[in-house]
């Protein structure tokens, strides 16, 4: 009974669905949702699990999933849930809130949203004169730190350096230990979309990648980044210009979903 009771609100729901901000169009009498929140040891990889305060069964049906990319704009319909958890297969970054529903009424609002937001690290930008410079993440301080690869006390975990063909590439950290040896074992991948590929990718994880174009980079604490690397222009003197890195780091462990850069 419950699932049908689900089957014809979804199908009253979908009526809202194609226009505004179709989960606060929707006004009833039910409580709104409250203790809404991401399971930090639930979610993994893409796939997010919410949950939040359990209302009582007999006052509720089910509950309505939805989800919008940013703090403002429409939201649209992921899941309805028997209970109070919801599991949604993200393709970037979003937000998350919930209403409940009983026979045809539903919250009288939208529950306070929670998402799997990523950090802002900030940019660095570093001289380079054809020599390899080493980058690594400070999680506590959202900030990237360069230092000299070739020092065994600098952990990198991803060097910008040229190539033999004299074009610039990005390696993880422990790529090169014989002339980079504090390097921290990292992974790193080309910037495609917003969800870093699965730890056991055997194809998007690569040696190298090049520069000027966005990055994951795997972290060996379970931590991800997408980065950004660009540089100005060289001086015609001592061909020396700016490495400039920026990006997000996302602060769930485990989980491989961003939002834009």
């Amino acid at each position: 009974m419950k699932a049908l009771v689900a089957v014809v609100i979804l199908v009253t729901v979908s009526v809202f669905t194609g226009c505004g901000d179709s989960a606060t169009e929707i006004v009833g009498t039910l409580p709104v949702v409250t203790g809404i929140t991401v399971d930090t040891l639930a979610s993994h990889g893409d796939t997010i699990v919410v949950t939040w305060t359990a209302m009582d069964s007999t006052l509720v049906d089910g509950y309505f999933l939805w989800k919008r990319h940013g703090v403002e704009g429409p939201w649209s319909l992921v899941t309805v849930c028997d209970n109070n958890a919801g599991v949604h297969v993200a393709r970037r970054s979003v937000f998350y809130t919930v209403m409940a529903f009983k026979d045809d009424d539903t919250s009288s609002g939208v529950g306070l949203s929670a998402n799997t937001k990523t950090v802002l690290l900030s940019e660095i930008r570093e001289l380079f004169a054809l020599r390899p410079v080493g980058f690594r993440i400070d999680v506590a301080g959202d900030s990237i730190i360069a230092g000299d690869p070739e020092s065994p006390e600098f952990a990198q975990q991803f060097v910008v350096a040229v190539n033999a063909n004299g074009v610039r590439y990005i390696y993880p950290g422990t790529f090169n230990q014989e002339n980079w040896p504090g390097g921290a074992r990292t992974r790193i991948s080309r910037g495609s979309g917003f969800v870093a590929p699965a730890p056991d990718d055997s194809v998007l994880w690569k040696d190298s990648v090049s520069y000027d174009e966005a990055f994951f980079l795997a972290m060996e604490d379970g931590h991800y980044c997408l980065l950004s690397g660009t540089h100005t222009f060289p001086d015609t003197v001592s061909l020396t210009d700016t490495l400039v890195i920026n990006g997000q780091i996302q602060p769930i462990t485990g989980v491989r979903v961003f939002n834009e850069l």
